[in-house]
């Protein structure tokens, strides 16, 4: 009886050390992570302000961006200044006009989730993970993965699903119908994200370029994506089966890897635009040696203050 006792004890022992173990495991991660975002957050906005104090302001307009919809905006002009921005001579602009922003194969990212409406989840999202990412597809579109499903699709049901079977769900990579970063009237006022980022997309964003890629490696990556709309299923796992899914970072990283790095080195995580080689965040991209920034906006009092790289 004793005996029995004395080994329930022992084990009873272990299970609280190999308990406790874990738990400092976890811990640690924890801290890690949260340190590794901390940084981060702190080399972005460094990154910003080091951009905008670059800036020469040019001038304030008002333009129309639809019909019925106008804006006024605050130019500010960045020099060119290192070998990766002055060899990339293309407009940061769709067209003359300043009207629209964007070239093919432009990265453009928010670090601001799309919840904003729900306490901690917007916080600790936008914190770690970001907002969005959308890659421009040379006319005018973005071509991105969201994760916003039909009212009679499952979640589960969609994270079930291996991804490279025949389905009918509706959150696959798909094509935007216009080139909305820009719209300020992109949402109405019953909008649940309307108190935040009020008629806006969000009111700050980042538009990024691959560095030192040439047009036919541009022309593959935004192929790469292209190839995925309305077949390739949205990854609400986020960590996990990311084979034949995607999250909004996950397409368009995986999208330049296929374009830049040797298929025998390509990863389900990326080896492109992504230096950790894990998970592709939002500022993993802002901060990888692979990408630099053309523009940065930033929307105060309902203008539009747009930095940008000079055309040259």
């Amino acid at each position: 009886m004793v005996k029995k006792a004395k080994k329930k004890f022992n084990l009873i022992k272990k299970l609280k050390k190999t308990l406790k173990i874990t738990l400092i495991i976890i811990l640690s991660a924890l801290l890690y992570s949260v340190g590794v975002a901390t940084s981060e957050n702190i080399r972005v906005n460094r990154m910003v302000d080091d951009f905008k104090a670059r800036a020469v302001f040019e001038y304030e307009t008002e333009i129309t961006y639809s019909q019925g919809v106008n804006q006024t905006r605050r130019y500010y002009s960045v020099p060119r200044e290192t070998s990766y921005e002055l060899a990339d001579t293309r407009s940061v602009f769709t067209d003359s006009t300043r009207r629209l922003l964007g070239q093919k194969g432009d990265i453009f990212v928010t670090q601001d989730t799309p919840f904003p409406y729900i306490p901690v989840v917007h916080q600790v999202g936008s914190f770690y993970f970001g907002g969005h990412a959308a890659i421009h597809n040379g006319n005018n579109r973005f071509i991105e993965a969201t994760g916003f499903p039909d009212d009679d699709e499952s979640v589960l049901d969609i994270i079930l699903h291996p991804g490279n079977e025949p389905h009918d769900f509706s959150v696959t990579v798909a094509r935007s119908a216009t080139n909305y970063w820009m719209n300020s009237n992109f949402r109405t006022s019953d909008d649940p994200s309307f108190e935040t980022y009020g008629t806006y997309y969000r009111k700050e964003f980042f538009v990024l370029r691959a560095r030192n890629v040439t047009s036919d490696q541009i022309d593959a990556a935004v192929a790469y994506a292209d190839d995925k709309v309305d077949r390739a299923l949205y990854n609400f796992t986020y960590f996990f089966n990311t084979k034949y899914k995607f999250g909004c970072t996950d397409l368009v990283s995986r999208a330049y890897q296929d374009a830049l790095v040797e298929p025998e080195r390509q990863r389900d995580y990326s080896r492109a635009l992504n230096d950790d080689r894990f998970i592709t965040t939002i500022n993993d991209i802002i901060l990888s040696k692979d990408t630099y920034m053309t523009v940065y906006v930033e929307v105060i009092d309902d203008v539009f203050h747009i930095y940008y790289l000079e055309d040259v």
